[in-house]
């Protein structure tokens, strides 16, 4: 809980947000109420390479944080690395978020592929089956918004840090 927590503490307007993401998600449950089983591996894969992805970015952002230099006797050199290690600090959390995210997904989706059938002739009760089935699609289509806005935030924060760092070579290079 504390990595949502921390996620949403990067974004400006977070109520706004999620109830956004929640609605969709509904519309999404009502009118695509079936996931395609090729679609569900497709997602599947896509969901565990970016999964691999984002800790591997989350590994370089880290190394890029040890590599922040701390002994500056230039003032806007050191106010430029604290910005920095702000920066990078909220693209963690984002990039925390997105595993979690995607590895929600993947759960979800290995339970949405699973067949509930011969369990549900035991229980006998389709009300239930299908408000679980309907639970499933509705939190794997919210997981699936919430992975593409971190997506977005990453891909946002990441153009930021590295067009920083290209205009701070740039302006070296100019110097010299």
């Amino acid at each position: 809980m504390l990595v949502l927590k921390e996620y949403y503490c990067t974004k400006k307007h977070p109520l706004f947000l999620l109830v956004l993401l929640i609605l969709l998600a509904i519309l999404l449950t009502f009118f695509i109420p079936i996931i395609p089983e090729k679609f569900v591996n497709a997602l599947i894969a896509s969901f565990s390479i970016f999964t691999a992805l984002s800790f591997n970015l989350l590994l370089l952002l880290i190394d890029m944080i040890k590599g922040i230099d701390t002994n500056i006797s230039i003032k806007s050199r050191e106010e430029l690395q604290k910005l920095k290690l702000e920066v990078m600090n909220k693209c963690l959390k984002i990039i925390s978020a997105s595993i979690l995210f995607s590895i929600t997904d993947i759960i979800l989706l290995l339970l949405i592929s699973c067949d509930f059938k011969k369990l549900t002739d035991l229980i006998n009760i389709n009300v239930i089956s299908i408000s679980v089935n309907n639970l499933l699609i509705f939190l794997t289509y919210l997981f699936i918004l919430l992975f593409f806005d971190s997506l977005y935030s990453i891909l946002k924060i990441m153009h930021i840090l590295i067009t920083k760092e290209v205009d701070n070579k740039k302006n070296e290079f100019n110097k010299e």
